[in-house]
């Protein structure tokens, strides 16, 4: 930028230099009959016509200084070792149909966060089939748990397991075959909505795009659209609203069928009675597969068969709805804050148990 501010001001000024100098020198010429009118004038023609690709060149520079940084930066996150990466003798499987996920004494703490813990002693233990919910307050640690699942990030101490299996033992490419994950962050990508939706499975069939799309109440929506599946996605789903790239992104992860479904606050953005529609769709065709749900909206972990309470990065509480009604203050408070009439819901509950 510093060669572009001062060379465009330079080049006029040679330019204009040299200007007064035709006129100078061609002038005592042309008094003198050396030079005609015409050829002072053609020289200045040329002097001014020569000022058009000076600029474009310093352009030019500046266009390709731009490109040879970009390139260093590019180039080095090509090099960057992942800090994920498959031990020497990972399996290539995950264990057979019956497997459970299970958090045992984990702990994490971020590179460079001050030696901080962000999770401490967490044990969980989900079974095939079962909803976990995870409940909490902003930053309370909600969506690193879920992403020690995946191994977005590898825990620090305790481990996550898998039908008893440690994750750190199986291949990245099994564990990600496994799982599906809706962030709160929809991403769509160019292309049109059934593209999306196959993103996972390139191969699959019309009928199962659409069984898919119906469980993540997105077919409704889609048929209306001007093309259909085939309408087109711009650029980061900008011609969507967030609800609509949250079912899409719904339908996207359940068309994989994975084993483990990780939606982090994605029905966020989802009127109450469409996200009650696509849970109820969810547990329809729930079979052996385990999800986990993070939500900031309680109305959303109402059924899960376990609600876990995150607070500053610990577990508060957990069990059923009901359970933690009649023995957690602060579900109670969440809920009471939220829905209303937690203290009274809270004392039925109590006298039911």
């Amino acid at each position: 930028m510093r060669f572009m501010s001062s060379m465009t001001p330079l080049l006029t000024l040679c330019v204009n230099i040299g200007m007064v100098l035709v006129i100078w020198a061609g002038g005592l010429q042309a008094i003198n009959g050396e030079l005609s009118l015409g050829q002072i004038v053609a020289f200045i023609n040329y002097l001014i016509s020569t000022m058009t690709p000076l600029i474009m060149m310093t352009q030019l520079s500046n266009t390709w200084a731009a490109g040879l940084a970009s390139a260093k930066r590019v180039g080095e996150i090509l090099d960057t070792e992942p800090a994920i990466r498959d031990a020497p003798h990972a399996r290539p499987t995950l264990p057979g149909p019956g497997a459970g996920v299970g958090m045992d004494d984990v702990g994490f703490v971020y590179a460079g966060d001050g030696n901080e813990p962000v999770l401490s002693n967490i044990t969980l233990e989900a079974c095939p089939g079962e909803t976990i919910a995870i409940l909490g307050a902003t930053g309370a640690g909600k969506s690193t748990l879920i992403n020690l699942i995946p191994r977005f990030y590898d825990v620090t101490t305790g481990r996550v397991t898998f039908g008893g299996a440690d994750l750190r033992e199986v291949t990245q490419d099994a564990l990600f075959a496994a799982v599906g994950v809706v962030p709160q962050e929809s991403l769509l990508f160019s292309g049109t909505v059934r593209d999306n939706i196959r993103y996972g499975r390139p191969e699959a069939s019309e009928a199962e795009v659409i069984a898919a799309a119906r469980a993540a109440q997105a077919d409704g929506f889609i048929q209306n659209l001007s093309q259909g599946y085939d309408t087109r996605v711009e650029e980061r789903g900008s011609n969507f609203s967030g609800g609509q790239k949250q079912r899409i992104a719904i339908a996207r992860a359940l068309l994989v069928q994975p084993r483990i479904l990780i939606l982090d606050d994605s029905t966020s953005s989802v009127d109450v009675e469409t996200e009650t529609k696509i849970q109820d769709a969810l547990e329809a065709s729930n079979g052996e597969r385990i999800t986990f749900v993070v939500a900031q909206r309680i109305s959303t972990v109402l059924k899960a068969d376990k609600i876990v309470v995150i607070e500053r990065g610990r577990i508060a509480a957990q069990g059923t709805h009901r359970e933690l009604l009649a023995t957690s203050p602060i579900y109670q408070e969440i809920y009471d804050s939220q829905l209303g009439g937690g203290e009274r819901l809270a004392a039925e509950a109590g006298a039911q148990a």
